[in-house]
């Protein structure tokens, strides 16, 4: 009796298993948008690198997240993930995260890291623009993290090998540290500006992969401060900002141009490419009767005067503000049904 109790129970296990893959496969095939990993951007041409290709290696914290954002760019031709910057001649992935822990414990050497390098065609864009882009698109001014990843591995970097790269690294974030204070955020950029050394491709797998993962770590870029050289004041702010090539709305928002009530508001915070923001704008956004009132949004910062309690780190992530402060948030996509579940109990405390 015993064994025929095990054996129905296994083929219980096995319907119930294969029930839930049909499943998933229902749910992505009703919901493309969650596949759109591969970037529309024409400019990437892998094909077209060759020795004499330009190029600069940028830190922006997870490299998954920094190589999507640069491969955005007009004029890049391909970005690669991979390590650089630490006293290990060849570096791994797993080197990195073992180098931090002796760090953690007291141990003198100086780690990798996760740095992308982006080649790109001089005729399409140039170094300036790339090096805007980075200071866009990721938070200069956090020293050793990015958002919720913590280690000297995912520290901002700009890695040069020549005098004109230094010079334009150094000029554009002396540029983007007056931007910054200049809309009150007073934290010195720590990006380090150092020789290009022990540079090492990535494991393949770390190569294209939100594009081979649309559903991987959506991670936001940037404090949601633009670009603006005052010596360009026909370019300055959001006009000057890096042209993205695949950016289908823009970025060129700004809180002074969207209506917001003080005294409650939710405000979504998304980013280019997410496919679980698509999702959400589908299932929640574009049904909305709810009373209270909703923004979503590309810019990675609430409005002057508006406070979270904890840095924002992924997309989505929706934020109930009540009298300009932060009273709950939901992080992430799994349906409508949690959401609306969150929100019924945020609204209700």
């Amino acid at each position: 009796m015993n064994r025929r109790y095990r054996a129905l129970r296994y083929r219980a296990l096995g319907s119930l298993l294969m029930i839930g893959v049909l499943a998933v496969a229902v749910w992505v095939f009703l919901n493309p948008g969650l596949l759109e990993g591969k970037s529309r951007n024409p400019s990437l041409n892998k094909a077209a690198v060759n020795a004499d290709t330009p190029y600069i290696v940028l830190g922006m914290g997870c490299f998954w997240g920094a190589e999507k954002r640069m491969q955005a760019l007009a004029g890049v031709l391909d970005v690669e993930a991979g390590y650089a910057g630490g006293d290990l001649v060849q570096p791994s992935y797993q080197t990195l995260h073992d180098t931090e822990a002796a760090i953690q414990e007291g141990k003198a050497i100086t780690n990798h890291a996760e740095v992308v390098k982006v080649y790109y065609d001089p005729k399409q864009t140039s170094l300036e623009q790339v090096l805007i882009q980075f200071w866009e698109n990721h938070n200069p001014a956090q020293g050793n993290r990015q958002g919720n990843d913590i280690g000297s591995n995912y520290r901002s970097a700009i890695f040069y090998r020549t005098d004109e790269e230094r010079h334009w690294a150094e000029q554009t974030r002396a540029i983007y540290q007056n931007n910054l204070a200049a809309a009150g955020i007073a934290l010195p950029i720590t990006t380090e500006i150092a020789p290009l050394k022990n540079y090492t491709s990535a494991e393949s797998y770390h190569q294209d992969y939100l594009e081979k993962n649309p559903l991987g770590y959506c991670g936001l870029g940037g404090t949601g401060i633009a670009y603006a050289d005052p010596n360009k004041p026909m370019q300055g702010g959001h006009a000057q900002s890096a042209q993205l090539a695949a950016n289908p709305g823009g970025t060129g928002q700004s809180w002074q141009t969207i209506a917001l009530n003080s005294q409650e508001q939710l405000i979504v915070f998304e980013s280019v490419d997410c496919g679980y923001c698509k999702q959400f704008d589908k299932d929640v956004l574009s049904v909305w009767h709810n009373p209270l009132p909703i923004v979503a949004t590309y810019l990675t910062a609430p409005p002057k005067g508006w406070t979270l309690n904890q840095a924002l780190f992924a997309t989505p992530t929706m934020v109930l503000f009540q009298k300009q402060h932060e009273v709950a948030r939901y992080t992430g996509y799994q349906g409508a049904q949690p959401f609306w579940q969150w929100l019924s109990e945020a609204t209700a405390k």
